[in-house]
């Protein structure tokens, strides 16, 4: 089997497309515990080395700010957002393995090359996820001092649903009655009930934090892993979403040249050479007209075949642009056309859609692209087109029963269409198992 996937970028998160949700699992006394269980070790860890980190990059940044008209305080400040990067490396490590968060690390500033020693030095002051480093330090702190004794408060609640009565009883049974009243005792119940209502109210109180434990550590948890993500990933994904735009761009010119290359040579070699014997055969007739009036017209009709011939290349050519279909009538109406002048039976599912522009050019592109390979080279005795809208992305898939077997080379049709979707921002699928026929599946964002 060969299955051909140009991805929509080299971000590991995202992606992607609109690949289902993972099913929820049901819940369980072991989950519910290991996810308590994780985070208050998380939350204990994070506030041990919270403090440190603390106490080391707020006393390196004071010290460098104030010493830095001395110029001394450059390097302590360097010193002071190191600590500070070296502390948000440890908080990934932690989160990934205690909290099972993805945190990706943004590539770092460099020095350009042939840079001095002391550009180099100072280089890492120039980078901004090192200052978010330093304020994601000082910020996790005081968020760890209150999540962690409130997470480890409510789990006490919780755990006074047994050991609250547990230890009425045992303290009704050991302390002298004077010295044993309780809750009960003071909102005024009568003695006889003070024991079964202080009972009750402890109970409660209990299974109140009981339930509640879950949803509070959850919340506790993605409030951290929120904080983490917004200091210290969010630049990652601006430097994923540049890296997209570039190689778009880089696609996008690289598609164009390579369709005007295309587009020359064919130029050149089909309707060009035409056009070219048809003026020297005009040049024949104008001399045949009085010597030979027969063989003139003979050489006219050629003439007007070889027009003829033209006139289709041309059209073969432009529908590879923006035929006029397409702008006049629609997409829908498009591909029906592209089916209808398939040398291979096809149909078209294709309902009605708004999509922007340049979005039905590419698709467009695409099914033409791929309804001339199938006729070429897959052998299949029916096509499939279909087009849908799914979100924000629109999504074509061409399917033939032939012979399968498609690979990506260089500078083949395949690669032309990766380059065209790529430039779209959107990813091209090809699955074509030999003997199972060939997918071609492209997935264009509405808002590249």
């Amino acid at each position: 089997m060969t299955t051909v996937t140009v991805p929509e970028s080299l971000e590991g998160q995202s992606p992607p497309s609109s690949a289902p949700a993972a099913p929820a699992q049901p819940w369980s006394i072991s989950r519910w515990a290991s996810r308590i269980g994780r985070f208050l070790a998380y939350g204990f860890l994070a506030m041990v080395l919270g403090a440190v980190g603390f106490s080391l990059v707020l006393g390196l940044l004071s010290a460098g700010a104030a010493t830095i008209v001395i110029w001394i305080g450059l390097p302590i400040l360097v010193a002071g957002v190191l600590v500070a990067h070296g502390f948000a490396r440890v908080e990934r490590a932690l989160q990934s393995t205690i909290l099972g968060t993805t945190l990706p690390t943004p590539a770092p500033v460099r020095a350009p090359a042939g840079a001095g020693r002391a550009r180099r030095l100072l280089t890492p002051l120039t980078d901004p996820q090192n200052w978010l480093d330093s304020l994601w330090v000082l910020v996790n702190f005081l968020l760890a001092l209150i999540t962690f004794p409130l997470a480890l408060a409510w789990m006490v609640g919780a755990l006074a649903t047994v050991g609250g009565p547990v230890a009425t009883l045992a303290l009704e049974q050991t302390l002298p009655p004077a010295e044993g009243s309780g809750l009960a005792a003071l909102m005024g119940v009568a003695e006889p009930y003070t024991l079964a209502v202080d009972v009750s109210l402890q109970v409660l109180a209990g299974l109140l934090f009981l339930l509640t434990l879950g949803p509070v550590v959850r919340g506790l948890t993605a409030l951290h892993q929120a904080v983490a993500r917004g200091l210290l990933s969010s630049r990652y994904r601006d430097q994923q979403r540049l890296l997209r735009t570039e190689q778009s761009r880089a696609a996008g010119r690289s598609a164009e040249s390579a369709a005007l290359r295309r587009l020359e040579r064919d130029l050149h070699d089909g309707p060009q050479q035409r056009l070219v014997r048809a003026s020297m055969d005009l040049a024949r007739v104008e001399s045949l007209a009085r010597k030979d009036p027969e063989k003139a017209r003979a050489v006219l009709r050629e003439t007007r075949e070889q027009l003829g011939l033209t006139l289709d290349d041309l059209r073969r050519l432009s529908r590879g642009i923006a035929p006029p279909v397409l702008v006049d009538r629609g997409l829908a109406a498009a591909l029906t056309e592209l089916a209808a002048i398939s040398p291979i039976p096809a149909t078209v599912e294709a309902p009605e859609l708004e999509l922007p522009e340049h979005v039905e050019i590419g698709v467009y592109y695409v099914v033409s692209e791929s309804l001339t390979n199938t006729a070429k080279h897959s052998g299949a005795r029916s096509v499939r087109v279909e087009l849908a809208r799914i979100g924000d992305e629109a999504r074509v898939r061409i399917e033939d029963d032939g012979r399968g077997g498609a690979e990506m080379r260089a500078d083949g049709g395949l690669a032309g269409l990766a380059g065209r979707v790529a430039s779209l921002e959107g990813r091209l699928t090809v699955s074509s198992p030999p003997g199972r026929g060939t997918r071609i599946e492209a997935v264009i964002p509405c808002a590249s």
